[in-house]
């Protein structure tokens, strides 16, 4: 049986579970305003005061609800908007994939923080003037 060694928090994600390590979220937030940046890519939704600090808030899906879930990626915090909060606590492994959990029933795998951002740097920003 697999030990229970892999903290951290489930989301539903455009209708699939996915995995957050608690090494990468900071916090779960109600959502606050959040102030758009002029010409940014239409998935970064802009910038929100939480916890103390700024943080960019980026939409991981279509539909722009539910709680912000602040993460450090690359040191840097930034929140993510447009997941539905699972579950919290400490989770299975799941053996057939690296990162991946065991919840809810099923293998769920780790969310992808690094694809999700590396789409936003390569998005096109609009000047406009």
């Amino acid at each position: 049986m697999p030990k229970r060694d892999r903290a951290g928090v489930v989301v539903r994600h455009e209708g699939t579970l996915r995995f957050i390590p608690a090494s990468v979220v900071v916090r779960i937030a109600s959502r606050p305003p959040i102030s758009r940046v002029p010409g940014a890519p239409k998935s970064l939704l802009g910038i929100a005061y939480t916890g103390g600090e700024v943080v960019p808030v980026v939409s991981i899906s279509a539909q722009n609800d539910g709680p912000l879930v602040v993460c450090r990626y690359l040191g840097e915090p930034v929140g993510i908007v447009g997941c539905e909060v699972v579950r919290t606590g400490t989770f299975d492994a799941d053996p057939s994939a690296e990162g991946a959990v065991i919840a809810e029933g099923g293998p769920v795998r780790s969310l992808d923080l690094a694809a999700t951002f590396a789409s936003l740097q390569s998005a096109r920003w609009t000047i406009e003037g």
